[in-house]
């Protein structure tokens, strides 16, 4: 009787924990979560998208739930499904469209984590702010979702709202409009081609049946150092338990690699989920390009960490002359 009593108690006690969390999150500025490496917020291309969403779910917010939640304390947490976002790419493109296109718009996931499904960014771009997007390289380069996204019976969706710059805003085209059924299990495996009347989109999205949340950070260790004449290259990461499903974290050319004063790599995307207690693992990858005196030199280097329900894991990738630790922080989802 003791231990029912104790139980509930605990329980109790946990239900409470919870909601001053979130009672917290609620109070805080949601525009430092969604795109967590850079200060300045796209707002522009979260309207881009605001007059479709509203007509599926009547909120324009963005989540207050941040990546990294559970981390400290993950009493009140648990594996769950998860929707593993890889890439979405322009396959093909028509109805008087030409290579380059300048693309803007909006691509969000709404999740069973906000009741009201509030917009978790996956790719947000404003009209001043396109990406340019070539038959060579036709990915979007997205940069969230900025925490894992869920998967549920009772559904959320995916939306994409994509257009393409004009000349002026009136001759501005329509890229893609399509709306998903965020659901659970092989309902949410949305990995093939979708066509609109100007564009089909390849998505390779996949289902993950028990994950935890990995946010993933990059830093220069003390004392390291960029060669003279820097690199170029990409940072990516996968999981074990799905084949040919490489996600980038950041592409730098021109021997520009992002780096804070503090020695952070800025990653253009950090939220990846992993499969808990099904041997799967987290690959993180560098592969990079330097010029020196005696010409191009490829290298590249990788580490590998085993999911966990809570806590951080620490590993050094070795490229040449330079050190950078990787950062793994791992979290239960509510």
């Amino acid at each position: 009787m003791a231990d029912v009593k104790a139980e509930k108690k605990e329980k109790e006690a946990r239900k409470k924990r919870h909601e001053r969390r979130v009672a917290l999150l609620l109070q805080s500025s949601a525009e430092k979560y969604w795109y967590p490496n850079q200060e300045e917020s796209q707002e522009g291309g979260w309207n881009a998208g605001d007059y479709f969403a509203a007509r599926v779910w009547n909120t324009d917010k963005i989540t207050p739930i941040p990546p990294m939640y559970l981390t400290d304390d993950p009493s009140s947490g648990r594996p769950r499904g998860c929707l593993q976002i890889v890439s979405i790419k322009i396959a093909s493109i028509r109805g008087g469209l030409r290579w380059p296109i300048d693309v803007f718009g909006m691509v969000t996931a709404r999740d069973v984590l906000d009741l009201d499904r509030k917009r978790n960014i996956i790719f947000a771009r404003a009209r001043s702010n396109c990406q340019t997007i070539t038959e060579k390289d036709p990915y979007l380069l997205l940069t969230g979702p900025t925490r894992a996204v869920v998967t549920c019976m009772d559904p959320g969706t995916i939306e994409i709202v994509l257009k393409v710059k004009g000349a002026t805003e009136s001759d501005d085209r329509d890229l893609s409009f399509l709306v998903l059924t965020l659901k659970s299990g092989g309902y949410c495996s949305f990995d093939g081609d979708y066509n609109s009347k100007r564009s089909t989109l390849k998505l390779q999205f996949h289902h993950i049946y028990q994950a935890v949340e990995a946010t993933i950070s990059v830093q220069l260790t003390c004392g390291s150092s960029l060669p003279p004449g820097g690199f170029q290259g990409v940072f990516t990461a996968s999981t074990a338990n799905i084949h040919n499903a490489e996600i980038l974290l950041l592409a730098f050319k021109d021997a520009r690699l992002p780096v804070a004063d503090d020695g952070t790599i800025i990653l253009s995307r950090r939220v990846v989920s992993v499969g808990y207690g099904r041997s799967d693992r987290l690959k993180v990858s560098i592969l990079a390009r330097s010029d020196e005196e005696t010409g191009e030199i490829d290298t590249g280097d990788a580490l590998v960490f085993i999911p966990q329900k809570h806590g951080t894991s620490c590993g050094v990738l070795n490229v040449g002359v330079c050190k950078m630790q990787v950062t793994v922080a791992w979290s239960l989802l509510p």
